[in-house]
C-alpha cells in the first residue's frame, strides 16, 4: 500500500471482492503472497480493504479499549508537533504485542 497506495480514497473505496477473497485465500496459504503481482497492483483498494477487515476481525482492537480515552485526547490536540508527541506517549503504553 506503501508503494503502490497512492491513490485517491484508498483506504476509503473497497476493492473488488473476489480480488479480496483471492488476496485473503493466499495470506491463509502462505504468510507473505506476491503483492507486485499485476491483479494487486491494479486494484490496490483490494489490498487496503483486506488490511481494514484484517483490523476488523481482531478480537482485541490494535489500540485497546483501556487507552482508547488517551488516544482520543491525543488526536485532539491542535498543534501537530505537540498531538504527535502526545500521540507516541499514547503508543508506548500499548501492550508489546499491539506496540510491533
Amino acid at each position: 500500500v506503501e508503494q503502490h497506495g497512492v491513490v485517491d480514497g484508498i483506504y476509503r473505496l473497497s476493492g473488488v471482492s473476489s480480488n479480496i477473497q483471492r488476496l485473503r485465500q493466499e495470506f491463509e496459504a502462505q504468510r507473505s503472497p506476491d503483492l507486485s503481482r499485476d491483479v494487486y497492483l491494479q486494484d490496490v483498494h483490494c489490498v487496503s480493504s483486506l488490511c481494514k477487515a484484517y483490523c476488523r476481525e481482531l478480537p482485541n482492537p490494535l489500540l485497546t479499549y483501556q487507552l482508547y480515552d488517551k488516544f482520543a485526547d491525543a488526536v485532539a490536540v491542535q498543534m501537530e508537533e505537540a498531538r504527535l508527541v502526545k500521540i507516541k506517549e499514547v503508543l508506548k503504553e500499548l501492550p508489546a504485542p499491539h506496540y510491533r
